[in-house]
């Protein structure tokens, strides 16, 4: 992923407009090594060099959050962003942030039953 990083920065130094693919294949690429912060900055750089973003990046990245770092203030922030674009959460996503919502609030009230 160094290396990706690496070749990335050359190429943004090079060039005005930057590939929707290699952009969407970094997200995924942070992603799936949790550097979840590094996934939301090159989210928002993607229109500095005149390549718009896709609800599939948007639903890549807020999966992973909901599923692996439980950060709901960024998720919320990037459904806002979503809307500001007219894009729309696909279906498996909004269910996957329902669920996983619920699953966390039965785990708080088992703790809390347990506790008292």
């Amino acid at each position: 992923m160094e290396e990706a990083c690496k070749i990335f920065d050359e190429a943004k130094k090079k060039q005005s407009r930057l590939s929707p693919v290699t952009c969407h294949t970094l997200i995924r690429g942070f992603c799936k090594l949790e550097q979840y912060n590094a996934a939301v900055n090159l989210l928002r750089e993607m229109k500095d060099y005149g390549v718009h973003s896709n609800h599939d990046e948007y639903n890549k990245l807020i999966k992973s959050l909901c599923l692996k770092a439980l950060d709901w203030e960024t998720e919320e922030k990037l459904r806002e962003e979503m809307k500001e674009n007219d894009l729309i959460l696909n279906g498996r996503t909004t269910a996957l942030i329902n669920a996983v919502k619920e699953l966390q609030e039965e785990g708080t009230t088992q703790e809390v039953t347990a506790a008292a």
